[in-house]
């Protein structure tokens, strides 16, 4: 692993784990894009991402046409289980936030599909929820928990939620799944070698990330309030809890030959 030092980030944030000296990356689940046009600012100029709202994948590709070098058709609308590109042709692939979303049946073919496109001995970074004693406030699930007070609420605050975005698609909205270390492992082994968990925030986080939803939905990301809320929530993930107590898990993997 890496240890840093040309990314400019605290080790509990993915991107202190990329190669200094990579220079593609996929990103699963890459939304509007905003991971990638990092990954451009530190240098790595070869791009693909893949997500399966639509809306998202058109605000990606937009975002990232107007920097330099970048093939904007690498950034495909579809699902993760079958990804349209070459084998062993990536250095890194990140999944942040991602495989949450995905249904438990189709997780291993995701799994095995970014298996395939890496090259060998490449990294793997994933974040996903923990299955620790907080996971019963995730926001994300309120929607299924409670429909009618979150189409209420909904409507109250106006604005556009992701659940346009994935009408008609091979899968829709699932329930948010929080991970344990012995499924990531599942998930992950063989084909993967688990270089580390890192267990990140506890109660800070989620009700940051339930404050931060008219805010999202409003697509008012730059507001005073909610940058208040979005470095609460990372000062929250900052922190490393014992597993039972954590809210999210940071798994640095690489790409095992066969």
């Amino acid at each position: 692993m890496t240890d840093g030092t040309t990314r400019h980030a605290p080790p509990w944030q993915e991107s202190y784990y990329w190669p200094p000296d990579a220079t593609s990356i996929l990103d699963v689940g890459c939304n509007v894009g905003v991971g990638l046009e990092r990954a451009h600012e530190l240098g790595i100029h070869n791009l693909y991402g893949i997500d399966i709202n639509r809306h998202a994948v058109e605000a990606a590709r937009s975002r990232l046409s107007r920097l330099p070098g970048v093939d904007v058709s690498q950034i495909v609308h579809g699902s993760a289980d079958t990804l349209p590109f070459p084998d062993d042709s990536v250095d890194l692939a990140r999944a942040i936030e991602t495989l949450e979303h995905v249904p438990s049946a189709l997780r291993p073919a995701v799994v095995r599909e970014v298996w395939r496109v890496l090259r060998p001995g490449a990294p793997f970074i994933i974040t996903v929820p923990a299955d620790g004693f907080f996971s019963w406030l995730d926001p994300s699930n309120i929607r299924l928990r409670f429909p009618r007070l979150f189409n209420r609420v909904s409507e109250l605050v106006g604005g556009q939620g992701r659940e346009l975005g994935v009408e008609g698609e091979k899968h829709g909205l699932v329930w948010h799944h929080h991970f344990s270390a012995a499924e990531l492992r599942g998930l992950l082994e063989p084909a993967f070698a688990i270089d580390l968990m890192r267990w990140r925030g506890s109660v800070v986080a989620p009700i940051c990330a339930g404050l931060l939803f008219p805010w999202y939905r409003l697509q008012k990301y730059e507001h005073p309030i909610a940058k208040l809320l979005h470095r609460l929530e990372a000062w929250d993930l900052s922190r490393q809890p014992v597993e039972s107590l954590a809210w999210n898990v940071l798994v640095i993997a690489h790409k095992r030959e066969t």
